[in-house]
């Protein structure tokens, strides 16, 4: 932060600033509803289980009787009356349309019906809110952990790796820094959302085992609680879960780790002070930054001394990882470019660099999922079935859910002609999972889906960039339609080493489009104005069909 601008801030900001610096570690942020209701009029727990009480014909007062104000129990008994009401009104018509296929549970419909809803929310329409959120998408941060099921901080923070649900982080490949974990599951993905008290049971039972994933990072890192209130009981306890897992040394630590951003109560003024709360046996001392306005503390965050991009950080650590995992201890350490605009002669790490053949076997170790997607925008043919499938595809499912996959399996010569997949044998669980469709390519946005649906990828982009990127998921493609959705990815991946999560979907229709079963039309004729070699195409398609 500069002179000018540390001396305009206030002592709070200035001396929560000095905290985090002496720590030497970015902050994890934890975010909780509180941020949502703040940016987009979300409601709480009691306003959500009352919109859709309401809907069962039931007023809450006859669930909250039932449940004993249980909340998780009271979204159950919802979900159980609001599942026949979800198959038979009319209203529900356009969703049994869309999903009805997916519904797995008594609780899905109410879960896509919940997401819908949250979906539909705009920002706030007011300055302040547009000035935090400039703020907020400048924030750096080690990582950030949230319950909330929105898009905010999917958008607010498009370099950060998204993983979606408590499942999804145990079991992927996460690097612990530079992602998003929405352990409450998502709005994207609306059966992965955290709402019922089956829900909720799977959850904690599963919830030690995520704290032993994090540990590290909260342990090493300020956690700064955003959107949550110190007597959050689900804070409570998974902070409990934490303190089982550590030494009393370490519980010392945490003592000066953990701050809590709030607003103000009545009378009250700003402060930076240190509180306390109880946590099982414990009594942990923590920090209170108090605050109405929250673009002082967004600015401040996004000037914390920082000598990489974390994006950068977590393209390094995954490159090392697999190397790490490989079975040849002479391969080489690919380094991926820092951001552009970087000086080399302001970096304080040296890296040895020699020549990296781009398809050898060294090669594949270091090609990352944006060099896939551009070898598929282009129709790169000089690939190595082989090294595709048995070592670019499972290193880059494990931690990731979207990667294109029909044009791998196409250079190996396993998908026909009409686009269905003859071989799935040796793939990673995520590309099966993509094939089958259990991962779906599903829009952030679920409002206006029916209308969406029928507008073309054109109609989309004369709309708005940011409809294109999300609902081209689910509209109508002719032939000029592909090629401008093949234009627009090139341009949103350009030259860069990872792909946001959006984009990364995106790259899989159009994958599923050009290489696999979705286009409608003539196969030849849309290859032809995409520039892909036909030829090639056409032989690969043999020896999936022989």
């Amino acid at each position: 932060m500069s002179t000018e601008s540390y001396a305009e801030v206030s002592a709070e900001v200035a001396t929560l600033r000095d905290v985090l610096v002496a720590a030497k570690a970015l902050p994890v942020l934890f975010v909780g509803s509180g941020i949502s209701r703040r940016y987009i009029g979300s409601p709480d727990w009691d306003g959500l289980l009352e919109q859709f009480a309401t809907l069962t014909g039931r007023h809450i007062s006859y669930y909250r009787g039932r449940a004993g104000n249980d909340r998780p129990q009271i979204a159950s008994l919802i979900a159980e009356k609001f599942y026949d009401v979800w198959y038979s009104a009319e209203e529900y018509a356009e969703s049994r349309e869309s999903y009805q296929a997916e519904v797995e549970g008594e609780a899905d419909p109410l879960k896509f019906e919940v997401a819908k809803s949250i979906s539909g929310l705009a920002y706030l329409d007011d300055s302040a809110t547009k000035v935090e959120l400039d703020a907020l998408s400048r924030v750096r941060a080690h990582a950030v952990v949230t319950t909330n099921w929105d898009t905010i901080l999917d958008s607010t923070f498009p370099d950060l790796e998204v993983f979606v649900g408590q499942q999804d982080v145990l079991f992927a490949t996460t690097q612990a820094i530079g992602e998003i974990y929405k352990i409450h599951g998502s709005v994207t993905d609306p059966k992965s959302m955290v709402l019922t008290s089956e829900d909720y049971a799977a959850y904690w039972e599963r919830n030690p085992y995520l704290i032993a994933k994090l540990l590290t990072m909260l342990v090493e890192h300020p956690v700064m609680f955003l959107g949550y209130s110190l007597g959050d009981p689900h804070i409570n306890r998974m902070l409990s879960n934490l303190i089982a897992c550590l030494t009393p040394e370490q519980i010392d630590v945490l003592n000066d780790q953990l701050i809590f951003v709030r607003r103000p109560r009545a009378g009250e003024s700003g402060a930076f002070a240190r509180s306390s709360m109880t946590v099982g046996r414990h009594t942990l001392s923590i920090r209170e930054f108090v605050c109405t306005d929250f673009t002082a503390l967004y600015n401040m965050l996004s000037e914390l001394p920082q000598k990489f991009p974390v994006k950068l950080l977590r393209q390094l650590r995954e490159s090392v990882y697999e190397l790490t995992f490989s079975t040849e201890p002479s391969g080489r350490v690919h380094v991926l470019p820092m951001d552009e605009g970087a000086n080399p002669e302001d970096v304080e790490v040296v890296v040895g660099v020699g020549t990296l053949e781009r398809l050898g076997e060294r090669g594949y170790r270091a090609l990352s999922r944006a060099d896939l997607c551009r070898d598929m925008l282009f129709g790169a043919t000089d690939h190595n079935p082989e090294r595709l499938l048995n070592d670019l595809l499972p290193r880059l499912f494990r931690g990731a859910k979207y990667v294109p996959i029909y044009y791998p399996l196409l250079a190996a010569g396993r998908v026909a002609a009409d686009g269905s997949v003859t071989d799935t044998d040796g793939l990673p669980a995520n590309a099966r999972a993509l094939l089958s469709g259990t991962t779906k390519l599903r829009p952030y946005g679920m409002r206006g889906l029916a209308e969406r649906r029928a507008q073309s990828f054109l109609e989309l982009l004369d709309d708005d960039r940011q409809v294109a990127l999300d609902f081209g998921l689910v509209c109508s493609y002719e032939v000029a339609d592909v090629v401008a959705l093949r234009n627009f990815l090139v341009a949103e991946i350009g030259e860069t080493e990872s792909v946001g999560t959006m984009q990364a979907k995106l790259s899989c229709k159009y994958d599923r489009l050009a290489y696999g079963p979705d286009f409608e039309g003539d196969p030849v004729e849309l290859h032809q104005a995409l520039g892909l070699n036909s030829a090639w195409v056409h032989k690969q398609q043999q020896r999936a069909d022989s």
